[in-house]
């Protein structure tokens, strides 16, 4: 058992890298699957940044232990490497030439070298190559079993260099950036493999020390190539983690990452006997713990990281869903212009890494109103933007403004060269217009990014969503603000309709008083008539505004018993002195008494009467018959049968109740409106027809009867 692992651990530290190098040895069995080479030289990256922290970790143990059983593994594993270091060198070749699968020469020779490695290091743990532990180091035996395995490393260090200098000559100029730091990391390892190994081979003495120094130099070649690998994507590979996830526990991974490291440099400290002074090592750890607080409170350190995460760990700056879903969800209620303009800035301020946001709305005329935020003071004038501005008109052909871009079109360029005194005064870099279809509903301007960095193309997909669905928005709660003033207008003039049909009801009374008055003046039956009907008029008159609620439904009824035949036979009576040229007669077998509003009653056979009067007008004697009679326990029905031309058929059954839908040359098209608002709130209906094909309107008009179970 290891000294080095815990009392009472089954499993030796031998077995544990026996198991892990011969793990990574046969996940060389999925490159034979018919995949790319890019493929295969992602797999082959991958377990190269896997094996080299193991192999480091190897020397680091080995000179701080130095743990007699670990000289086997030491070596099998710089073996494994050099195998690795071996398929890498086939794999560039194939990256180079972009061969399909590899040559089967090379597979041969890589198969059967992994077999003869795996048996040598099989057998070594039965019977280990002879060797002497010294203090620092151990002393190798000339032409021995570890000098073959340190010249086979040696060799396949060569081989790989080799093919490594190819590539990157190779390599266009363009292309070599991404392979930068892989290079130099890969480089690193081989140069210092090289002289580990030479010195070996020259001296048999693998020197502790070396080793030390080995583990270091592949602790900064594994940094550099896990930059490249994370910053470049060089593994192709996708991995799907949450964002919010990964910002959740970003602080945490820190802490953790602290503690490692002060736990590690505690443990090099008590290894090699070194002493650090109480107040050093105290102030170091909590310059530590201060450093985290301040990562985890500090605004702008997270924006970066943020910022950072997004560009270097994702294929997409943003998740272009749920930016979308929650500027939905900001939306939802949103009834005004400076509503939807607030939530596009709040999401914007939370995607993008600029405090300075802008916003400007069409003003109807072509050009652009600023828009202030909430709270704050109202922008000048001078801060819109007029129609036959240079920039406004830009816009119209071009995506948007960024002045940040490097390769500026010449138009875009004398456009910037013109407004610049005006971004530069608002802080701006980028404009971009809210397009929907051919319109432009607003503009939003951009400051810098605080990060340092630069608009790409995720930031302008992002807008392009965002601005989209901003527009829809803009667009639909100007028209709900037109439709509402065009609602409002229409009930303005449905209003003066109301107003303008009771006074022409009164006016057609006085008026049909003053064309009688000749002939009848001295008749004091004719005398009494008139005062009541101008007294009539006048109360009709006074009571205008009492009638205007009829408009909001809030007519409110003075319902109670009324003889229906006597108010009948008193209503026509009155009414037809007011008009000469009707005739009505009234036909009622028997009392019946309803529960009405006489008032309300009285303008509904007002209206009805003065209808059939006004459509008859090439009739001389206006004949109206009207039939009374109970249908049921509860209702009884009302028939007004005339002799006129009829109702036209456009406006049967419905259409002739609805306001304005009239068939007479000056007629409003209110009073049969007015008269099936007041029979419903009698609680009755009405309905009309024609007596036949040659005219005759009838109304059907169905009013409660006045009972006990009606009270």
């Amino acid at each position: 058992m290891c000294a080095c692992w815990p009392p009472g651990c089954k499993i030796s530290m031998t077995a544990v890298i026996y198991a892990l190098d011969l793990l990574l040895l046969l996940s060389c069995l999925a490159d034979e699957r018919p995949i790319g080479a890019e493929r295969r030289f992602s797999f082959t990256l991958l377990r190269l940044v896997l094996f080299i922290p193991l192999l480091a970790g190897q020397y680091l143990l080995f000179c701080l232990q130095h743990p007699p059983r670990l000289i086997e593994p030491l070596f099998f594993s710089e073996n494994l490497f050099g195998l690795l270091l071996l398929l890498l060198g086939f794999r560039l070749r194939q990256l180079m030439t972009s061969e399909a699968a590899p040559q089967q020469g090379e597979r041969l020779v890589f198969w059967g070298l992994s077999a003869m490695v795996a048996i040598v290091g099989g057998l070594w743990l039965w019977i280990p190559p002879q060797h002497e532990i010294l203090t620092n180091g151990v002393i190798l035996p000339y032409f021995g079993q570890y000098y073959g395995a340190c010249l086979f490393v040696l060799l396949a260090v060569l081989a790989a260099a080799w093919r490594l200098e190819m590539f990157w000559r190779r390599v266009g100029s363009r292309e070599r950036r991404p392979y930068k730091y892989v290079v130099i990391g890969l480089f690193l390892i081989l140069g210092s493999l090289a002289w580990s190994v030479s010195y070996r081979l020259t001296y048999l003495h693998v020197d502790g020390d070396h080793l030390l120094l080995l583990a270091a130099l592949f602790g900064v070649a594994w940094l550099l190539i896990v930059h490249a690998v994370v910053r470049h994507r060089l593994l192709n590979r996708k991995i799907f983690i949450s964002r919010q996830v990964l910002y959740a526990t970003f602080t945490p991974l820190v802490f953790a990452i602290y503690l490692l490291l002060v736990g590690t440099v505690s443990t090099m400290i008590r290894a090699f006997g070194w002493s650090l002074p109480f107040v050093l090592q105290w102030l170091l750890i909590i310059l530590g713990l201060l450093a985290i607080v301040v990562l985890a409170f500090s605004v702008r350190v997270r924006a970066r990281i943020k910022y950072y995460v997004s560009t270097h760990f994702y294929l997409n700056k943003y998740e272009y869903r749920d930016e979308w879903l929650a500027f939905s969800e900001m939306l939802q209620g949103k009834m005004t212009e400076t509503e939807v303009a607030e939530a596009l800035r709040r999401i914007l301020r939370e995607c993008l890494y600029t405090y300075n946001i802008r916003l400007w709305l069409e003003d109807g005329r072509g050009g652009f109103r600023p828009l202030a935020p909430p709270g704050s003071a109202a922008p000048s004038a001078e801060a819109g933007l007029a129609a036959d501005d240079p920039l406004v008109r830009h816009l119209a052909n071009a995506p948007y403004i960024y002045v940040k871009n490097a390769d500026l079109d010449p138009d875009t360029q004398r456009v910037a060269t013109q407004k610049r005194g005006f971004l530069e005064a608002n802080g701006l870099v980028l404009i971009y217009p809210l397009i929907i279809g051919n319109q432009c509903m607003g503009l939003i301007g951009l400051g810098p990014e605080h990060t340092g960095g630069t608009y790409g193309r995720d930031d302008f997909d992002l807008l392009a969503a965002l601005g989209s669905q901003a527009a829809w928005a803009l667009l639909a709660v100007r028209n709900a603000e037109r439709l509402a003033h065009a609602r409002e207008q229409s009930a303005w003039e449905t209003l003066s309709a109301f107003v303008l049909h009771d006074i022409k009801n009164a006016a057609t009374m006085l008026g049909l008083v003053r064309q009688n008055a000749p002939e009848h003046i001295h008749d004091p039956e004719f005398q009494q008539d008139m005062l009541l009907s101008i007294d009539d008029a006048l109360k009709r008159m006074n009571k205008v505004q009492t009638r205007l609620k009829a408009l909001k439904g809030e007519i409110v009824p003075v319902l109670g018993p009324l003889a229906l035949t006597a108010f009948m036979e008193t209503a026509l009576r009155r009414l037809s002195k007011k008009m000469p040229r009707l005739h009505a007669t009234l036909h009622c077998p028997q009392p019946v008494t309803i529960r009405s509003d006489p008032e309300l009653l009285t303008q509904i056979l007002e209206n009805l009467l003065l209808n059939a009067v006004e459509a008859g007008n090439r009739v001389d004697d206006i004949k109206v018959q009207i039939d009374v009679q109970p249908i049921s326990q509860d209702e009884v029905e009302i028939i007004l049968t005339d002799n006129g031309p009829g109702i036209p058929l456009e406006l049967l059954p419905d259409r002739l109740f609805e306001p304005f839908a009239t068939s007479k040359e000056h007629g409003s098209g209110i009073g049969l409106w007015q008269v099936q608002r007041l029979v419903a709130c009698l609680g009755g209906t009405i309905t009309a027809n024609n007596l036949g094909p040659e005219g005759c309107a009838r109304f059907h008009m169905r009013l409660p009867l006045f009972t006990l179970k009606g009270l």
